[in-house]
């Protein structure tokens, strides 16, 4: 992810879920209308079965949006995917990036401090996984655990990481210091022309995370973030490229 990051020459626009389309949210067909649509890179969300599977999937629990009930670590692989349409495991995200040349912002859901146990268990999956496919280079796994993240350097030094900063730090600079974090994702309304200055200057990459209004796209490209992800990534180039 690095490589994609140091080589932006204007903001990069992120397919959120992959996009807003025809396709379920999070699947392979989503993921590949995002790109087509010209995503520079793909967010989708990561969560683990009850039998130990990395999934691609949004919601922590599962009554919203299908018949099942609890959260998605209740719940095997084989009952999820006959509840979620297209739904995908990691490894066969990973499989099409490496095959597309994609790069992804893995979110790892999360209901803290209830899933962290699980989130330690899904990481420490997750890294071998994505390093046999191929993909240690092309993504950033980010979240609002910061324990959890600290885990992912702990167990793989060169895995790039961003914090979910949902908040005005102190000292942003010192924060993703202290985390050995490269992405600083927040609210545009959380940021200021100095916060982003000070963070770019250090060498961090700053996010504006989800924007779905254009005013706060608008606000996203005046403050000069690094990245952002939308659910229309080509609506958003066409306007502001």
């Amino acid at each position: 992810m690095r490589t994609l990051l140091e080589g932006a020459k204007q903001v990069l626009i992120g397919g959120h879920r992959g996009c807003a389309c025809q396709y379920e949210e999070n699947s392979i067909a989503a993921m590949e209308e995002g790109l087509r649509q010209g995503a520079d890179y793909l967010e989708i969300d990561i969560q683990l079965t009850k039998d130990s599977i990395p999934v691609v999937y949004h919601d922590v629990r599962l009554e919203k949006k299908t018949a099942l009930t609890g959260y998605v670590h209740e719940h095997t692989l084989e009952e999820l995917q006959a509840a979620v349409p297209g739904l995908c495991t990691l490894a066969e995200a990973m499989e099409w990036g490496c095959s597309h040349d994609a790069y992804f912002g893995l979110e790892l859901k999360t209901v803290p401090l209830r899933m962290q146990a699980v989130n330690l268990k899904l990481v420490e999956l997750m890294l071998p996984m994505i390093k046999q496919s191929g993909m240690s280079g092309q993504v950033f796994l980010f979240g609002q655990d910061y324990q959890v993240l600290r885990r992912v350097k702990q167990l793989s030094p060169g895995t790039e990481t961003g914090l979910i900063v949902p908040f005005v730090p102190e000292d942003p600079v010192a924060l993703m210091r202290s985390m050995d974090a490269l992405v600083y994702l927040s609210y545009v309304y959380n940021m200021t022309p100095e916060i982003i200055r000070r963070l770019k200057e250090n060498g961090y990459y700053v996010s504006g995370a989800i924007l779905r209004e254009e005013q706060w796209e608008q606000a996203a490209m005046e403050l000069g973030v690094t990245m952002f992800e939308s659910d229309e990534p080509g609506r958003v180039i066409k306007k502001w490229r």
